[in-house]
């Protein structure tokens, strides 16, 4: 087989065999594994030395010769990320894997490619299978394939095995890129869920997340672990554990978001990382608290969840729905089931039973039920309780749909919230809507008085241009915040003293160092203590005073770095206020060269997720994955595909 590759393909021309698995490139010397194919040996020229002069040639016929060949999927792949609407649209959302072929090319590492037409409809055959979720088996349906044939008799249909390998292919072009940075990433942010599939064996996934050297934020799986069928929290923390080494990633991460539940917390504290539990989580139990706390509110949403069911499973009940609509002029809408897990589901369903009150009192007046509409009064009940929970369904909404930064949000939303319940709770003139706005003044002080003291929290939020020290109520909190900031710049200083050219010169007037407090030295971030160099005076006194004059240097180099760190923090505080609408991180690629530390920081806490949203979004996508066509895939090709499906979210 070997002598077949070497006497047919010009990669050769390029490469030595060393050892039965080890291949050397002639270009760099670079060694690489050999499994029987060129695959690996093709995607280092693509991408390592994409103008030599082999590249032109390589790829003319070498891949059309055969079906199952996938040395051309590399090259497609690389060209169609950049370029080809096809693979974009099986990628829709992900501006960080874009914004890591963007840093690649600005690198110099331009990837131009030519591709054949047997490659091009290999590229795209493995795009439609990723992004439908399609089972590699349709390659062998006999429909699918006199389509393929009808539509171009010249496309040799590649079976499932040569797909398997295109797709092994992609998921090592991704996570080289990943790799590559995360390697120049001082810090990464996780996110972890657990989830059960159709057949009913359960998963844990780990989502990451870092803000790259051009103040772009990148989402990207990690991985997928299958846990045993009777999982303790001793499976879960292996699974994690092997996640997080797997990648090298314990000594640099931020922060793991995690579910506030027992079996999450104690995994991630066993593993020695920060833990820190999902705000959209913690929204959803203060108001699902304070809506079973209202018990008028509670038997109307028994009582709709009930007339909503009648109509679901009825199909002439529902049919019955939509002629009323139609009769009355209203827009065809199906009702809304809640689901138990997600409050604003709840929201939903009685602001579309409340839209829709008149069909479905109408309907439910001409169908043989002992249903009972909601009456009048009911609705009132209904119509106040939405008025009360819109800022939280707002606030839920704009948590879900964040792709930016959203743990620099959670301050100012608690803030927002806290001040718009009090705005509506004396305007509220029914005791029903009264009695939740007061449970929830109650569970949001008992879960979230204390996120201002969060130095994740507080950091995330002084370092967003949106928000600084506006985003507190606190203001004794919020120069807590900046004592603190003020001290991590001033450790970074210190360890890297030659970015300080870009800074304003400090005065002798500048803030003077402060010591953190007692508060936050258990939970400030780890920083690398460096032993300034010093060179005082040279000693004639046989070292008497050398431990004096080397502590003194110590002292002069902390306060210098720390008023340097001040003048720093206040230049940036002092800075016009970034629209609330637009992209922090637009702010940072224009700002990282004036405040090069504070830039540091920033990709450090703004990489921080306020939920765990991201990795449910990840098996949401998998129930697709796991269907009675895919009962026998291996857990590593579950993860490819759902690693090429999200991409980088």
């Amino acid at each position: 087989m070997t002598e077949f590759k070497r006497a047919f393909s010009l990669v050769w021309d390029h490469f030595t065999l060393v050892t039965p698995n080890k291949v050397q490139c002639a270009l760099c010397s670079q060694r690489l594994s050999f499994n029987k194919n060129t695959s690996a040996m093709l995607r280092h020229l693509r991408s390592r030395h994409p103008s030599e002069a082999w590249y032109s040639n390589s790829t003319s016929g070498a891949h059309s010769s055969t079906s199952n060949s996938t040395s051309g999927v590399h090259s497609t792949f690389s060209n169609s990320i950049i370029s080809s609407a096809g693979v974009h649209s099986s990628f829709s959302g992900t501006t960080g894997l874009n914004s890591m072929f963007t840093n690649n090319a600005a690198a110099g590492h331009h990837i131009q490619v030519r591709t054949t037409r047997q490659e091009d409809l290999d590229d795209a055959l493995v795009n439609m299978l990723v992004k439908d979720t399609q089972p590699f088996s349709v390659v062998e349906e006999e429909g699918f394939a006199a389509f393929v044939q009808k539509l171009d008799p010249s496309y040799n249909l590649p079976n499932k095995q040569a797909l398997k390998k295109m797709v092994g292919s992609r998921c090592e072009f991704i996570n080289d890129n990943v790799v590559s940075q995360m390697v120049i990433s001082d810090f990464v942010s996780l996110t972890s869920d657990m989830w059960t599939s159709i057949d009913k064996h359960s998963y844990i996934s780990v989502t990451g997340h870092l803000v790259a050297e051009n103040a772009q934020l990148s989402t990207f799986l990690l991985g997928i672990s299958k846990l045993p069928e009777n999982h303790k929290v001793i499976h879960i923390e292996e699974a994690k554990n092997q996640l997080v080494a797997s990648w090298g990633l314990h000594s640099r991460v931020a922060a793991f978001v995690t579910e506030n539940s027992e079996n999450m917390v104690a995994t991630v504290q066993k593993l020695g990382i920060l833990q820190l539990p999902s705000f959209a989580h913690v929204l959803n139990l203060v108001i699902k608290r304070s809506m079973e706390a209202t018990l008028e509110l509670q038997d109307i949403r028994s009582q709709a969840r009930a007339i909503v069911a009648f109509f679901k499973l009825n199909q002439n009940a529902e049919m019955r729905l939509a002629e009323v609509q139609g009769q009355l002029g209203r827009p065809e809408q199906k009702l809304i089931q809640e689901v138990d897990s997600r409050w604003n589901s709840s929201f939903s369903m009685l602001e579309r039973v409340f839209d829709q009150r008149e069909s479905v009192a109408a309907a439910l007046s001409t169908l043989d039920t002992d249903i009972i509409p909601l009456g009048s009064a009911d609705y009132e009940v209904i119509h106040q309780c939405l008025g009360v929970l819109g800022s939280f369904n707002q606030a839920t909404a704009e948590l879900a749909s964040e792709k930016r930064v959203s743990a620099s949000k959670v301050i100012p939303l608690v803030r927002m919230l806290k001040i718009t319940l009090e705005k509506k709770h004396g305007a509220i003139i029914h005791p029903t809507a009264t009695q939740l706005a007061s449970n929830l003044q109650r569970e949001l002080q008992t879960s979230c008085s204390m996120v201002e003291t969060e130095p994740i929290l507080a950091l995330s939020a002084l370092l967003d241009p949106r928000f600084k020290m506006l985003a507190f109520g606190n203001q004794g909190y919020a120069q807590e915040a900046v004592k603190l900031l003020t001290s991590e710049c001033a450790s970074l200083i210190r360890i890297n003293p030659d970015k300080d050219d870009t800074l304003p010169p400090s005065t002798t007037g500048s803030t003077t160092p402060s010591p953190t407090s007692p508060q936050t030295s258990s939970w400030a971030m780890e920083t690398t203590s460096v032993s300034m160099a010093t060179s005082p005076s040279k000693s004639h006194d046989g070292g008497l005073w050398e431990m004096f004059d080397s502590k003194v240097g110590e002292t002069q180099s902390v306060q210098s770095s720390t008023a340097d760190a001040a003048v720093e923090v206040q230049h940036y505080l002092s800075d016009p206020y970034l629209n609330r609408v637009e992209n922090p991180m637009h702010y940072w690629e224009k700002h990282s060269k004036v405040y090069p530390h504070l830039f540091q920081l920033a990709r450090k806490y703004l990489s921080v997720p306020a939920s765990s949203v991201p990795c449910e979004r990840i098996f949401t996508k998998a129930g697709d994955v796991f269907n009675k066509k895919r009962s026998c895939l291996s857990m590593k090709t579950i993860e490819q595909i759902m690693l090429l499906n999200k991409g980088l979210v």
